[in-house]
């Protein structure tokens, strides 16, 4: 059990979550906006909690396995940590969850798509976001049969999530009557696309990318070597920093994109746009899934206090009542409940075009429409 720790603000007991990504770094950006809005839904507890003083602890594991479970292993023994919200990265997070598990230890990942995640025997993992299995239903369903789109070429990072991402939106594509023409591996951190494009068959309807930061610059070779097909990705590129950005002008030519995300944009869910503001205020415009970091934290907090109030503020109690939780945020439109596996039965799909600059929401797929068609 956890024992209140008197300090300068009076008699609240000290408790910690823990928050781990990548905060240096390529993927630095996306970890410092993970945590910053983890930040945000602590401060907004303390703001109104007069029992609790709740703090974040941020920790760098440079998205690599081996510093992950470095910073895995010192959360863990600290004794006043009562749960995790990460890590960013899908590599890193399998890699470490069976370290939180042997020590009963909460962890809810915002973002990790992976459906290992869940589909393993770790009772103390929940999912917020979507899985790659169900988004890769969506889109592929979208581009299949609302698009007509029924020849692929399929280019993947070969990382931990790129094979993830890519391998079961070829599954559920060839399901709904596609054909993938050609399935190239790239390394990560591939800049130059000139030979791969021009390598690709004449008679393709589209070109899948299943990856992270090496989308923008595929998108320019192909666009630079005149094909003129509509590049869909999954969404390691809803990324304002790492895709959008880069892509420029390419990302609105021909064809252009269709990017999915397992959250709808900014506007659609009530609260999120006043979120956005907030953020926006201290920290910049948001570009990736502060959202879900955020009612993620914010879910994990009330699990901690629903513990307290039945007398099990201790890390088993806050998986307990985790899994009985339920949480309406400002991520999904519906509220928060856990499934079997403990994913989020209230997560979903959008769809994304891009339109003068911006990601433009065309589609919102809810996850009992997405798992019906697995």
């Amino acid at each position: 059990m956890v024992d209140a720790t008197k300090n300068g603000n009076g008699d609240r007991k000290r408790l910690r979550i823990g928050v781990v990504a990548p905060l240096t770094g390529r993927p630095a950006d996306l970890g410092i906006e993970m945590a910053q809005a983890v930040q945000l839904a602590v401060e907004d507890t303390n703001g109104v909690a007069d029992d609790i003083l709740f703090e974040a602890i941020r920790r760098d594991d440079k998205g690599d396995e081996a510093e992950g479970a470095k910073v895995a292993s010192s959360l863990i023994a600290d004794e006043r940590v009562l749960g995790i919200v990460g890590h960013y990265n899908s590599n890193v997070t399998l890699a470490v969850a069976q370290r939180y598990c042997d020590a009963s230890l909460a962890l809810i990942s915002p973002i990790v798509s992976n459906p290992t995640l869940t589909d393993s025997v770790w009772d103390n993992v929940f999912r917020f976001t979507n899985r790659d299995d169900v988004t890769a239903s969506a889109i592929s369903d979208h581009l299949a049969a609302e698009m007509r789109k029924r020849r692929a070429v399929v280019v993947r990072t070969n990382t931990v999530y790129g094979h993830s991402m890519t391998d079961e939106f070829v599954h559920a594509y060839r399901r709904r009557g596609g054909t993938v023409v050609q399935d190239i591996a790239v390394e990560e951190g591939t800049t130059e696309f000139g030979g791969l494009v021009g390598s690709f068959p004449k008679n393709i309807d589209l070109v899948f990318y299943g990856g992270t930061f090496e989308g923008a610059a595929l998108l320019k070779a192909m666009r630079a070597a005149k094909l003129r097909h509509l590049l869909a990705t999954g969404d390691g590129c809803w990324d304002g920093w790492n895709f959008l950005e880069p892509a420029g002008d390419a990302a609105e030519q021909d064809e252009g994109v269709l990017v999915l995300s397992a959250c709808p944009e900014i506007g659609v869910v009530q609260g999120s746009r006043d979120f956005a503001q907030r953020y926006a205020d201290r920290f910049g415009p948001l570009r990736n899934y502060a959202v879900n970091c955020y009612d993620a934290t914010a879910q994990l907090i009330e699990a901690i206090r629903l513990a307290q109030r039945g007398n099990r503020l201790s890390r088993e109690g806050v998986i307990s009542a985790l899994r009985q939780s339920q949480y309406r945020g400002i991520a999904y439109p519906d509220v928060v409940k856990w499934d079997a596996r403990q994913d989020n039965g209230a997560a979903m799909t959008a769809l994304h075009v891009v339109e003068k600059g911006r990601f433009k929401q065309i589609r919102m797929i809810a996850r009992a429409s997405e798992t019906s068609a697995l």
